[in-house]
């Protein structure tokens, strides 16, 4: 039901729902082969063949997003492959848990 993106400089996330991306998300949709997720499968089927507009690709798709968000308050930018920072010290040397339920940073 939303995006989640991290700031590339200090790490801060900013979600962003379907619901305010409006047209752009259904050009998105449009252009996917199925739906984007199960629990969204039934109106995205119907948004898709509802929308009479021309669809755009997962690329053109982000880069709009990305353009759309005001930057951070620490003034860098939200993406969506910003990397993943401590909380507290806004490292980005990290490990994954093998059993993939922690990450475990510095």
């Amino acid at each position: 039901m939303f995006h989640l993106l991290r700031c590339d400089s200090c790490g801060k996330e900013r979600e962003i729902l379907f619901s305010e991306l409006g047209e752009l998300h259904v050009k998105y949709l449009k252009g996917l082969n199925g739906p984007y997720c199960i629990a969204t499968a039934r109106s995205d089927e119907r948004l898709k063949h509802q929308y009479k507009g021309e669809p755009i690709n997962e690329q053109e798709y982000f880069a709009a997003i990305e353009k759309l968000l005001d930057e951070c308050p620490c003034g860098g930018n939200y993406l969506f492959d910003a990397p993943v920072r401590c909380p507290k010290c806004g490292s980005t040397d990290f490990t994954e848990d093998p059993e993939g339920s922690l990450i475990c940073y510095d």
